[in-house]
């Protein structure tokens, strides 16, 4: 870990095919189980391959919210007509949120740098830039690598950007892609990490992890580990994006659980409706949360 962290690389460091810059290592990045997991997710995540099956006259040719929908949480926050040189997406997956911001949110950028494992969901990404030009006129950086050194040059990103990612990195490489992220973060920056981070003191995660910790052989580690709000903040600053970047929050999702919704794949009978029926108080929202949400106070 400690050679890789204080490794930097640029994208000189890579090779540029079909419109996505590859490590001169892939081979053995393929190689990886969390890279082939990935990969096979990409292939039909949350049927965004749909874009490539339908007919030129389908509606979704028209309307990219049929393919997306509309992404919540902190994003409904995100102001109009905003303005950047640069935006790095960290887990970027076919566009989603980028094409939601551009859309609806009318942001403006002159760099857009997304970086995913995934190969099939960057493809697929290039496929919907194709379709709905989001971004237009910007100019296009799709790194397919594992997130944690960054091959961007010290501050130079205005906005960084991921959506439901953080939670599937171990602690320790989190909390080093965390410091690669102030390092590229121009002083004064915005960052928007939306549902990025599972909630300790949720209940649904409490029993799901007893339930892991039960089969000692096939627990992901992973999904063993949640913040605290105060485990956030202390990342924040430890990584230096509170240097960087002071005016931000932590917050706690609008979504809610006392039940895990699955165990193992298997569907728990009523959990989805009960979690979906919680109203907390403003004093139990922390502690029934999902996950947590970090962004910057200062985006307007």
């Amino acid at each position: 870990m400690t050679q890789l962290a204080n490794a930097k690389f640029s994208l000189n460091d890579f090779e540029l095919q079909d419109g996505i810059y590859f490590p001169t290592d892939y081979e053995q990045l393929n190689k990886t189980k969390h890279k082939q997991k990935w990969d096979k997710i990409g292939k039909t995540y949350y049927g965004s391959q749909k874009i490539e099956q339908v007919a030129e006259t389908s509606p979704i040719k028209q309307d990219y919210t049929l393919l997306t929908g509309r992404p919540g949480g902190t994003w409904n926050k995100f102001p109009l007509n905003k303005s950047v040189d640069s935006i790095l997406e960290l887990g970027c997956g076919y566009g989603r949120a980028p094409l939601h911001l551009s859309k609806d949110k009318n942001l403006k950028c002159q760099k857009y740098y997304g970086i995913d494992i995934s190969e099939p969901l960057l493809r697929r990404l290039i496929k919907v830039k194709q379709e709905y030009d989001f971004f237009p006129g910007s100019e296009f950086n799709l790194i397919c690598t594992s997130a944690e050194i960054l091959p961007i040059e010290d501050n130079s990103i205005d906005l960084v950007i991921s959506n439901c990612v953080f939670m599937h990195i171990p602690d320790a490489q989190l909390r080093n892609l965390l410091t690669e992220i102030s390092r590229v973060l121009k002083p004064g920056g915005i960052f928007v990490f939306n549902h990025s981070f599972h909630n300790k003191f949720c209940p649904s995660h409490i029993i799901h992890n007893f339930i892991r910790k039960l089969n000692p052989f096939s627990r992901n580690p992973v999904y063993l580990k949640q913040y605290s709000a105060t485990e956030i903040e202390e990342m924040l600053a430890d990584s230096g994006i509170k240097t960087k970047c002071p005016q931000y929050t932590v917050e706690p999702t609008e979504e809610y659980a006392i039940l895990p919704e699955t165990i193992k794949a298997i569907p728990v009978p009523f959990a989805k409706a009960i979690n979906r029926s919680l109203k907390p108080s403003a004093a139990l929202k922390a502690t029934l949360a999902y996950g947590f949400s970090a962004y910057s106070t200062q985006l307007d």
